[in-house]
Parts: structure tokens; C-alpha cells; sequence
């Protein structure tokens, strides 16, 4: 007999789309992943004036199409794909939503930006006990900045960028020169500018995967903490890249192949943030948006916020 539920969580970002699958205690919100599987996409790279190209469009059918055979074979109770900025930024997501149905009878859910950042902060409070803060998850089309209290999400800072986007716009090569990191952050601060954030708090916790690696690059390099790190040590680091470092480049070519490209993009909203929030030191969480969307939309069986938006 079984003592588990079993749920699919797919999620569909610009660059990736992961496929997770949790083992739930039955009558518990205790979970395990059994499965994590990543499927290198780039969509983004497909999206021209606004618009998924039919190229790109084929592309997210047959990978998704993949994901629902290996779905099908693991028996699961519930099959979630969502998408945040990959899909919701696109002049044409109807028609890609519509071609997705037809072709394999799936609905996406696509998360606005107040309801990821929302999400991403029930993850974060699954893992860590903590009554008011800042959290910030990096995406590769979005940046969702939250500050909350006991009660829950209070104020939001929501950024129409990236690292992937901003390494597409701006970068050249693989990592970015210096005139390009100037550039990067001067796109940040725009952004930053032109959204009102007034919440203090001297706590600020760091999730999804841009942040992750860059506490592991700092561990790595002079044995700091991958789960907690300073402006500081930010600061050190972009020195570093300027330079050209070989230590650098190393360490970013080993940790996350995958990441070579958009790590010191992320690294620059990063910095850029916590130096305008006034944030001296980011603990990273392990847990964000999948769990939440997991334990709030799907254990519990939340299909709306419940909060104004």
C-alpha cells in the first residue's frame, strides 16, 4: 500500500524547464523529490519582437511532450507545469497556450509576477523560520524582490529583467567586459528606479539557482560560507571578473557549466540590489517558488492568492 502521494512539478523557465517530482506523506505536508530533471531549452532565444517563433513554440511541445511520458510512467496524482516571465512576457502566450492544449492536452499555469514572488516566499519559510524580511529570486526574465512580515508578503519590487536577458542584451562573449558590466548594472538601477520599494529589514534571504552558485563561488574560492555571504564579498568578486581572474573564471566554469554565461549578470542585480537596499549580508535559502507552488497550490489547494494584488 501505498503511503505516498506522488506530484509532478514542471517548471518552465527562459533558459530550462525542470521537471520535479515529490513524494508526499499521505496526510502530511512532509515531502521528499524523487526526480529532478533539467531540459536545456532556451526559449528566450526563440522569442523575436515579442513573440515565441514557431521554431521555439515546437521546441517547448516536444519537451513537454517528453516530460508527460516520463509523468505518465512515475503513476503521479497531479501534473503542474507553470511558467513565470518565459511565457507571461509574450505578445503571442495565448496562441502558445492554445498550441500546447491541442497538442498534448496541457494547461500551463502562468504566474503573474506578484503571485511568483509570493510563492517563491512560502517556499522559503517551508525551510526557515523567520518572522519579517527581504527575499530576492534572481530569474533569467525576472527578478522578484518581497519584503514580509508574520502575516505574510507586504511590499513588492518586481523587475522586468534578468539574468539571461540581460546577458542577451548586453553581453558579447561568454562573461562580460567591463563596459558591459557598467551597462548591466545601469539597466539594473532603471529598473530598481522606476518601482517604489520603501521596506527595511536587515534580513535578506537569496533563492533559485543564480544565487546558490554564487555563494558556492565564493566558498570555493576563499572557503566562505555558500549559505551565507556579504556586499563584501560581492564586491570582491566583481573585482575579480574585472581583472579577469583565472581563479574566477575556473571556479564559475566548475561549479555550473550551465550557469557560465548568466552567473555574473546574476552576480550584478544581485550586488546592485542589496547595495540600494542597504543589505550588508544574504542568507540563501534552499527551497523557492517550486516548493511553494507545490505545499500552497497544490497540497493545499490554493488556486488564487489570497492577498491584493
Amino acid at each position: 500500500m501505498r503511503l505516498f502521494m506522488r506530484h509532478a512539478i514542471v517548471d518552465i523557465g527562459s533558459n530550462t524547464i525542470r521537471l520535479i517530482v515529490f513524494d508526499v506523506e499521505e496526510n502530511s505536508i512532509d515531502y521528499k523529490k524523487v526526480l529532478n530533471k533539467k531540459y536545456t531549452v532556451g526559449l528566450i532565444t526563440y522569442v523575436h519582437d515579442g513573440e515565441l517563433s514557431r521554431k521555439g513554440i515546437k521546441k517547448l511541445i516536444k519537451t513537454l511532450d517528453s516530460v508527460k511520458k516520463i509523468v505518465e510512467e512515475l503513476k503521479v496524482e497531479t501534473f503542474s507545469p507553470f511558467a513565470t516571465a518565459s511565457l507571461r512576457n509574450l505578445d503571442n502566450l495565448e496562441e502558445v497556450l492554445s498550441m500546447v492544449k491541442e497538442e498534448l492536452d496541457i494547461d500551463i499555469d502562468v504566474l503573474d509576477q506578484v503571485e511568483e514572488a509570493f510563492l517563491g516566499n512560502v517556499g522559503i519559510r517551508s525551510e526557515i523560520d523567520i518572522e519579517e524580511g527581504v527575499s530576492i529570486d534572481i530569474g533569467g526574465a525576472s527578478t522578484e524582490v518581497v519584503y514580509f512580515d508574520k502575516e505574510g508578503p507586504k511590499e513588492f519590487l518586481n523587475l522586468n529583467t534578468g539574468s539571461l536577458l540581460l546577458y542577451k542584451d548586453n553581453v558579447s562573449r561568454i562573461l562580460p567586459k567591463k563596459k558591459e558590466m557598467r551597462t548591466i548594472k545601469k539597466a539594473v538601477l532603471r529598473e530598481i528606479n522606476s518601482n517604489n520599494f520603501s521596506s527595511k529589514s536587515n534580513k535578506f534571504i537569496g533563492i533559485g539557482g543564480s544565487i546558490r552558485t554564487t555563494g558556492k563561488i565564493i566558498e570555493d574560492l576563499w572557503g566562505g560560507d555558500e549559505k551565507s555571504f556579504s556586499l563584501e564579498d560581492l564586491d570582491k568578486l566583481i573585482e575579480l571578473i574585472k581583472d579577469k581572474n583565472t581563479d574566477i573564471i575556473r571556479s564559475i566554469i566548475s561549479i555550473n557549466p550551465a550557469r557560465i554565461h548568466t552567473t555574473v549578470p546574476g552576480i550584478i542585480i544581485l550586488r546592485t540590489l542589496m547595495e540600494k537596499l542597504n543589505i550588508k549580508e544574504i542568507q540563501v535559502s534552499a527551497k523557492g517558488l517550486r516548493e511553494g507552488y507545490l505545499i500552497y497550490k497544490v497540497l493545499e489547494g490554493n488556486n488564487e492568492i489570497t492577498f491584493s494584488k
